[in-house]
């Protein structure tokens, strides 16, 4: 989703593989990166039950998007 002053949101909510992880996030990234104007933000949100079971997938995923990609990423861990 993206919100009217243009972040893209992720929530996960239970878990999924990475593969879909990447598609998600890729089309999302993919669509924020239209507007020339803006970097690409976009805040991914995993329940903490999930991010116990993905954490090192989650957080090597976040490292290389934020490192490799232009833009903006953020974890969070909700309860």
């Amino acid at each position: 989703m993206i919100d009217s002053e243009g972040i893209g949101h992720i929530r996960i909510i239970r878990r999924i593989n990475m593969k879909t992880l990447i598609e998600v996030f890729k089309e999302l990234y993919l669509e924020l990166k239209k507007d020339p104007v803006k970097k690409p933000h976009i805040k991914t949100y995993i329940s903490h039950s999930i991010y116990e079971e993905m954490s090192d997938n989650m957080k090597h995923f976040h490292d290389f998007a934020v490192s490799c990609m232009d833009g903006t990423f953020e974890l969070i861990v909700i309860s």
